[in-house]
């Protein structure tokens, strides 16, 4: 079974955030001219929450039948690696050119290795601004995703109630260290964002959708429109949020919104109305990563010239566009052949070609190989959607 709603929400969840970049760059546009910003771009940042609920909920569900395996940690962590490294380091290292052309562009600390390196392993580290954040902005959700996969990998390791119980307790430990203040360095107090419970949230949806529990499609559509109403009514000019009391504010609508898609009956992919969203669905992991340089590109252009001819709010469907474009050909011909030739490589060539030694069959399985109960796995796997 395909979960096509799922794709449909990363489709989603992707767009928001262009819209969010999009109201930036307007922002900047609008106040180079003296003038005040199109609007509020808070709300379409819960694209971001929306988008780590997913991952929880796809580890969960493509990973029912896996726990208590050393082998089966291994193959999720090479398949989460081959999903989302390729991309990532091409992008990384177009940063690292526009940084070393530009260092203040891109805020990369001049000259600092660490900084680089920590960018390329997703391991957090301050840029020059303060912020923790890699060369390629974007990229921060990604060293929490890979905390995630790592917990999660160690998850597998035990028994299904043991891993499950593991991997609520540590992240739920982390969160509440990093709340009472009791994380120092840089990388555990990132990791300790409240954030990451979205990470619990749609493992804990996962749970129930393997347990066999569905919405009606009118339950689904109201608790979709219920979340989405709640995200764009609830953002008012600020209001002193701690950072728990925040993501858990945000838990909410993202919870609703999941559940509607994850539970509710799946869109069938041949109504033609659909296909746009699958479509994005399948790129969003390209939209999210390319789309804020484009959308920086498209903003030094306007300011040299459409600015004085074109209304500004034309920049939101023209970066929605140059965005959406520029990552279907991303997608299309480098990160889905990238990802099945990667997937496609026999591990044991590799390391013999590399003159380690001869593997045995068990450890081929380990790595990922084509034994038969790992051919039937990623069979099962391939009919359900492959988190970003």
């Amino acid at each position: 079974m395909k979960l096509t709603n799922i794709q449909a929400l990363r489709a989603c969840a992707a767009l928001m955030l262009v819209v969010y970049h999009c109201g930036i760059e307007t922002a900047r546009i609008a106040a180079a001219a003296g003038g005040n910003a199109l609007f509020e771009v808070e709300p379409w940042g819960e694209g971001v929450p929306i988008f780590f609920a997913i991952s929880g909920f796809i580890m969960v569900v493509t990973s029912a039948d896996e726990f208590g395996s050393a082998a089966a940690a291994i193959n999720f962590m090479r398949r989460r690696i081959v999903r989302i490294v390729p991309l990532y380091w091409l992008v990384t290292t177009f940063a690292l050119g526009v940084a070393l052309y530009a260092p203040n562009l891109l805020k990369a600390p001049s000259g600092d290795h660490h900084y680089l390196a920590a960018s390329y392993l997703f391991w957090p580290a301050t840029n020059a601004a303060g912020y923790v954040r890699p060369l390629v902005a974007p990229g921060w959700t990604l060293n929490l995703e890979m905390l995630f996969y790592a917990v999660f990998a160690a998850a597998l390791l035990f028994r299904r109630g043991i891993g499950l119980f593991f991997l609520f307790a540590s992240l739920g430990v982390l969160v509440a260290a990093r709340v009472s203040g009791l994380l120092s360095s840089v990388p555990l107090n990132f990791w300790g964002d409240p954030i990451v419970l979205g990470f619990l949230l749609g493992a804990a949806t996962g749970l129930a959708f393997n347990k066999g529990w569905r919405l009606s499609g009118r339950s689904a559509v109201t608790l979709a429109a219920v979340g989405f109403a709640i995200i764009f009514l609830r953002w008012m000019p600020d209001a002193e949020e701690t950072a728990l009391s925040m993501r858990l504010a945000e838990a909410v609508p993202t919870g609703l919104i999941l559940i509607a898609f994850a539970l509710g009956p799946q869109i069938d992919e041949r109504f033609r109305l659909w296909r746009p969203a699958l479509v994005i669905g399948d790129a969003s992991y390209s939209l999210y990563l390319v789309h804020e340089f484009l959308l920086r590109l498209l903003s030094f252009l306007w300011l040299k010239g459409a600015a004085a001819i074109w209304p500004l709010w034309l920049f939101i469907p023209a970066g929605i566009a140059v965005s959406s474009l520029v990552a279907l050909t991303t997608y299309r011909y480098f990160e889905r052949p990238a990802t099945r030739w990667l997937n496609g490589l026999d591990v044991r060539k590799i390391i013999a070609l590399v003159g380690l030694a001869d593997v045995s069959a068990e450890a081929h399985t380990a790595a990922g190989g084509n034994s038969p109960t790992t051919v039937k796995r990623r069979a099962n796997r391939d009919r359900a959607v492959i988190a970003r």
